[in-house]
């Protein structure tokens, strides 16, 4: 999977851009939906944790650990939260780190970037695997596909004492796709300006199809659509303590009849 050229060359500036993001409040709620569905829940594992802000706040209350297939990311992530809390460079379709846990976070819409539902599957096998019996998994959805505006243009700035961000965006839809086309200028003192241009390209995927994807790899799912979560929905997965009895496949099905 490809990191966004944001991740690779820029990673140092994605603080800035996303200063306004409250993740104190995200981790709150998170953790009191996770101690909710499972009360004795103790370590946390952050797949695609970036510069591990998410990371900051979930300390508080588990033993965590972090994921991100970008070692720009990971190197900031791995400043913020020092030596103690073990960081892995791996792609979230097909990492193993050997281990379960409680609680398993996918946040920030980081589920997106796994675009077709072959992936997904992949991915969602994966996060089961690493998830303890009665663990849960908490991932946050790209844009919902009915809450998708189509075209439109927005604009996000960030005005600090010595460094200034522009970030100029539109957005349009084609089928079952999203295109967000962005344009930085960023002025920093001591550099020259500089300015870059992304895509962004990602699948609106319905609901169902991500709660399929989640009951394939064996969890127990449902959608959250509070007001929090009201345009990418937060799918939540919780692996039973005992595995449930396992649906015949067409074929075992057919010979079953045929016997």
């Amino acid at each position: 999977m490809a990191e966004p050229p944001l991740y690779r060359e820029y990673a140092e500036l994605y603080d800035r851009i996303y200063s306004a993001k409250d993740y104190a409040a995200e981790a709150r709620r998170l953790t009191r939906l996770a101690r909710e569905l499972n009360p004795s829940a103790r370590t946390l594992l952050d797949v695609a944790c970036g510069t591990g802000r998410h990371l900051e706040q979930f300390r508080r209350s588990f033993d965590v650990e972090g994921v991100d297939a970008s070692p720009r990311m990971l190197s900031l992530a791995r400043r913020r939260l020092g030596r103690s809390v073990r960081l892995t460079r791996a792609d979230m379709r097909s990492f193993d780190l050997g281990r379960e846990f409680d609680v398993l976070t996918c946040l920030f819409s980081a589920i997106g970037y796994v675009r077709t539902d072959a992936d997904r599957r992949r991915t969602f096998r994966q996060f089961y695997r690493h998830i303890a019996p009665g663990g849960v998994a908490l991932v946050e959805g790209w844009i919902l596909p009915s809450r998708f505006r189509g075209a439109s243009v927005h604009l996000q700035t960030y005005d600090g004492p010595d460094l200034k961000i522009a970030r100029a965006s539109s957005s349009s839809r084609t089928g079952s796709t999203s295109r967000i086309e962005m344009r930085y200028l960023v002025a920093q003192v001591g550099r020259p300006v500089r300015h870059w241009r992304e895509v962004h390209l990602n699948d609106l995927v319905e609901p169902r199809e991500m709660l399929a994807a989640m009951r394939a790899a064996g969890f127990r799912a449902r959608m959250v659509r509070s007001p929090s979560y009201r345009d990418r929905g937060l799918f939540v997965g919780v692996r039973p303590r005992r595995p449930g009895p396992r649906r015949p496949t067409r074929d075992r099905a057919r010979r079953a009849r045929s016997s």
